[in-house]
């Protein structure tokens, strides 16, 4: 029996398709059995992604703080939710960048220079990032907020219409412990914690409860609904007793709420203050921000006078 021929469609392909009912050598097989794998198509790389948790990846950057010496603190998580031509709006948390001064009712910014990177694989760049405005986090505002200028053209993500509601599927990008960007999924377990949570600069009455992965680094990055595709609230830290972590996040209401004021001057608890980047600050006060952050964590430890302090996280 004559065997089957396949069918050339077009002369252009007549060369290749005669070339392919050539039997191949020895050689030539074993050379195509140990050849490289060949990559996977652009379209499969984020195939477990949908197209609202692309852009977010592409909009989560990663916070450095600057020391005296030119060295570089990853601190936080930041995204971007603001644009207007190049200038981009990036938001994390407050107690990322600053501390509550108490006997004066100010937000006491670290005077240090910014930076965000988006933590490429191939290219690390650091692009400046000015302070805008920054939350009093002894009210529940436990946010920031940063200018930077970029050239290309990179996705926001928006603020969400309305605060997550019970049992929401939501995203993060986060860094934890400067690791880059991963993705966790998980669901509003509780939407306003009614319990005085209130601990130094922590005020978290009021604050969403997420059922999903964290932590240091993650702080300041955004929650994002799958439903609304939008932010709906911000990352701030852990409520735990043992191994039981409960991840705090700020609904975006209340950042709505600080934004709205900073942007018209009437946020009396902060004043931008243009002169505080102007140099790097010493070295010890920016890894005192690193260590609060990423070795002491912005926890929150209910418990009793019974429990060890060896079996609190």
């Amino acid at each position: 029996m004559v065997p089957k021929l396949p069918l050339c469609l077009a002369r252009s392909a007549a060369v290749a398709c005669l070339i392919s009912l050539i039997p191949q050598s020895s050689e030539a097989a074993a050379a195509k059995k140990h050849a490289a794998p060949t990559p996977a198509p652009a379209s499969l790389v984020s195939a477990g992604l949908d197209p609202m948790e692309e852009n977010y990846r592409q909009a989560t950057a990663l916070l450095y703080g600057q020391t005296e010496d030119g060295g570089l603190r990853m601190l936080c998580t930041a995204t971007a939710f603001e644009r207007k031509g190049k200038v981009y709006h990036f938001v994390t948390a407050a107690h990322c960048v600053s501390s509550d001064d108490t006997l004066h009712d100010r937000v006491d910014v670290e005077k240090t220079n910014w930076y965000i990177t988006f933590d490429e694989p191939e290219r690390k760049n650091f692009f400046p990032a000015k302070v805008v405005g920054v939350g009093f986090q002894h009210r529940g505002d436990d946010f920031s907020v940063f200018e930077v200028t970029l050239d290309d053209v990179i996705p926001v993500i928006g603020l969400a219409e309305h605060d997550p509601v019970l049992g929401e599927d939501v995203s993060n990008f986060a860094s934890p412990l400067g690791l880059g960007k991963q993705l966790f999924r998980g669901h509003i377990s509780m939407e306003a914690l009614d319990r005085p949570i209130i601990d130094g600069d922590i005020n978290w009455k009021g604050a969403t409860l997420l059922q999903m992965s964290s932590g240091p680094g993650s702080s300041g990055s955004s929650i994002v609904s799958r439903h609304q595709k939008g932010i709906v609230a911000f990352l701030v830290g852990v409520i735990a007793v043992s191994n039981s972590p409960n991840i705090v996040s700020i609904p975006v209401s209340k950042f709505k709420k600080f934004w709205t004021e900073v942007q018209a001057g009437t946020y009396k608890w902060y004043k931008q203050d243009d002169a505080a980047a102007a140099a790097g600050t010493s070295k010890s006060k920016v890894d005192k921000l690193w260590k609060r952050i990423h070795v002491d964590g912005i926890i929150y430890t209910i418990g009793n006078d019974e429990l060890d302090e060896s079996s609190q996280p």
